[in-house]
């Protein structure tokens, strides 16, 4: 279970919105639908690694995700952050198989 987070104020919540649309773009992380050509998508600012492990509200571990994406998410870690953490910290004598 996470851990409790504490509110964005308007103010900074919109700083980190403008922050990560100058970054990514206005699309979604995940699925890389345009936000401007669906305006009724909803965006949500969603944990890449999420906050269970990284708490906070640091720019670096935030980006853009459509309400489906970040639900589709949940809690987990993005596939390709498990495979970079596999390839890296792997134990001696040990094998990927597909």
């Amino acid at each position: 279970m996470s851990a409790s987070r504490a509110p964005l104020t308007v103010q900074e919540r919109t700083a980190l919105h403008c922050a990560i649309k100058a970054r990514h773009g206005a699309r979604c992380f995940y699925c890389t639908r345009n936000f401007r050509s669906r305006p009724m998508r909803r965006k949500t600012l969603d944990h890449y690694v999420p906050h269970r492990i990284w708490p906070g509200w640091h720019v670096d571990n935030l980006v853009l995700a459509c309400e489906r994406c970040n639900l589709a998410k949940a809690d987990t870690l993005p596939r390709p952050l498990v495979w970079l953490l596999l390839a890296v910290y792997r134990p001696e004598n040990w094998e990927l198989t597909a």
